[in-house]
């Protein structure tokens, strides 16, 4: 069977599933699967190996959520190989080579594995793990030995494959500052050491030689005060260059030189014997290019592509539901009316998730990762300069999480910092000069998680956590919900509603003026935002623990004909009642198991993303 032939098998079980799925749905409740918003079409490919006969395949990973797979592509025929590598785990890049011996080497999942295609035997041998925990990690290098380097999270090891033998190794962690936890993005290779950019905490740069052993970081103390990693590549002198902000510099196993010229990063193409080797474009085709003579030919694939994760269903505008995916962020809208559903593609300057969107009078506001970046966009008008607006992002910020409209006509959202920080921001946009206002650190060493109006007294209520971004470090031993003075840019008071809480978490205001909020784990309590005042605490119901909250936690504002919030936990939605505070469970279902992202209409139908699948339920009961 070919991959198009198994691509609409694919879709036929889908359908078929969402039909059962459904129909094993709480009985008062109809879920319905909508379809799926984003495909990716096309396909990277890595690393070209060639068979005895001599034909080639080129290789390259599918990323579908809970479907990783290696997919080989015969340059001749086009014919696809597929391998499953789901057992492997879903994490993180797989960093492929062709080996010394022509075999391909896969480091994959979490913990890492070592595996090797072999290209006579056409199968797949694990060869094991070399350092525990491995998970997430960027492009690997091959050594003019045979050996292929690879460095990890969240312990900074660095491994390795001599691709002669199938001999794994651990070279040992690239840090002294446990802070630090990312090989990343990529290792290089020069005259037997190899150079690793360490952080994110802030930017370090490790020598590793591998005959002595030896290790140590080269960048000098201005460059190691800056946040992130630096940047590495190889030159065609078979040189390692780097890039720290504005300082380039070539590497040596003991310093960096800054005195040099420094070339371009050029990127070498993927070669099948004479030819250069395309990435599978939109329409399933590989082009190959002879390097002489500049001749072309195409090899006609059935790589069907693969859908995007829905992150999150935002909110809406001309009738319509819009929200965005990640890895990578695309936008889509879909039309209850028609049931016309469209994938606008790459919108936001974020380009990993679309965290969440905003619908105001001059377009959607988009928030997205990496770098807490924010962008306007007016879907009415055509796309161009200006359109989408993209605003200054802020320092050392990098997931946006929950929208709000203040009481001052402006737009506020709160974030989590940079990797290895601690640390978040407040972020006010203003749409009469379209500026925005970045506040950071304003409650010291915590996350702003969740933001809500409070129009009474001028204010927002901002809920804290004290994580920081991926891999930091807690300093602080409680989170906080504070209330932001709009007109004075200040926080104008702090409160510890249920204390011992590290996380605040999203916020939702009901109709009465009560704002209610998680506390994580366990809690969630119902604030009186004028008098400052917490006038209910309780338990989350059924022992329910609040990190198994789907994102983004709660509906930010009341919905349906009974002016309830609603959170999805684990497989089921739950309501708060803002009449007596209590929470229920309304509906379970299976597919809220995956849920990430969810919006509640004003009449009470809940859309949510399942995976790569849209989905929705009327909870009103109509």
């Amino acid at each position: 069977m070919g991959a198009r032939d198994m691509a609409r098998e694919t879709a036929a079980v889908m359908v078929v599933a969402c039909i059962l799925l459904a129909g094993s749905a709480t009985a008062d409740y109809q879920f319905e699967c909508l379809g799926t918003p984003c495909v990716e079409h096309g396909l990277e490919l890595s690393a070209v190996t060639q068979a005895p006969d001599g034909t080639y395949t080129a290789w390259g990973l599918h990323k579908e959520p809970r479907k990783r797979a290696l997919i080989g592509v015969d340059l001749q025929t086009g014919e696809m190989t597929r391998i499953d590598l789901r057992m492997y785990g879903d994490l993180g890049n797989f960093p492929m080579v062709t080996g010394a011996d022509g075999n391909l080497y896969i480091y994959a999942g979490g913990p890492a594995h070592f595996l090797r295609y072999n290209v006579i035997a056409s199968g797949l041998e694990d060869l094991g793990v070399p350092a525990e925990p491995a998970s997430y990690f960027g492009h690997g290098a091959l050594a003019d030995d045979g050996r292929f380097y690879v460095g990890s999270y969240p312990d900074t090891h660095l491994v390795y494959c001599d691709t002669s033998t199938g001999e794994i190794g651990d070279l040992g962690t690239m840090r002294e500052d446990p802070r630090q936890c990312y090989i990343f993005p990529n290792v290089e290779v020069s005259d037997g050491v190899v150079y690793c950019p360490t952080g994110l905490h802030h930017q370090e740069l490790w020598a590793c030689d591998t005959r002595t052993g030896t290790k140590r970081q080269i960048l000098p103390a201005e460059m190691t005060e800056r946040q992130g990693a630096p940047s590495i590549w190889e030159g065609p002198d078979g040189m390692v260059y780097g890039r720290s902000a504005g300082d380039r510099f070539q590497c040596l196993p003991d310093r960096i030189v800054t005195d040099v010229a420094v070339p371009e990063r050029v990127e070498e193409p993927l070669t099948a014997g004479a030819e250069r080797v395309s990435a599978v474009d939109a329409e399933a085709w590989v082009t190959l290019t002879d390097a002489e003579s500049g001749d072309t030919r195409q090899v006609q694939t059935d790589y069907a592509g693969r859908p995007l994760r829905i992150y999150c269903v935002g909110c809406e505008r001309d009738g319509k539901l819009w929200g965005g995916t990640c890895f990578p962020a695309n936008v889509f809208s879909y039309d209850p009316e028609t049931g016309a559903m469209v994938d606008h593609g790459r919108i936001s300057s974020g380009r990993i998730q679309v965290y969440d969107i905003l619908s105001v009078d001059t377009g959607l506001l988009l928030a997205s990762y990496v770098a807490a970046l924010i962008d306007l966009w007016n879907p009415d008008e055509p796309a161009g300069e200006g359109n989408p607006y993209r605003f200054e992002r802020g320092e050392t910020q990098d997931r946006p999480i929950q929208w709000a409209l203040g009481p001052d006509g402006h737009a506020y959202i709160g974030t989590r910092p940079a990797k290895g920080r601690v640390g978040g921001a407040l972020a006010r946009v203003d749409f009469r000069d379209r500026s925005i206002t970045w506040w950071c650190n304003v409650i010291p060493n915590q996350s702003i998680m969740g933001c809500a109006p409070v129009p009474e007294t001028g204010e927002m209520l901002c809920t804290t956590s004290t994580y920081g971004g991926s891999s930091s470090k807690a300093t602080e031993p409680e989170g906080f919900v504070f209330l932001w003075d709009c007109a004075e840019e200040r926080v104008a008071e702090r409160l510890q509603p249920v204390p011992g809480t590290k996380t605040y978490g999203a916020v939702a205001r009901a109709d009465n003026g009560l704002i209610y909020c998680i506390a994580h784990p366990g809690h969630y309590f119902a604030l009186d935002p004028v008098s400052r005042e917490t006038v209910f605490v309780g338990e989350l119901p059924d022992g329910l623990d609040g990190y198994a909250m789907r994102f983004p936690g709660l509906t930010d504002r009341p919905a349906g004909p009974d002016g309830l919030i609603y959170s999805v936990i684990g497989g089921a939605v739950y309501a708060i009642d803002p009449t007596d505070h209590s929470m229920s469970m309304v509906a379970d279902h299976p597919s809220l198991v995956d849920a990430h992202g969810f919006y509640v209409t004003d009449e009470g139908v809940l859309y949510y993303g399942a995976w790569s699948d849209l989905w929705r339920v009327d909870l009103s009961g109509r």
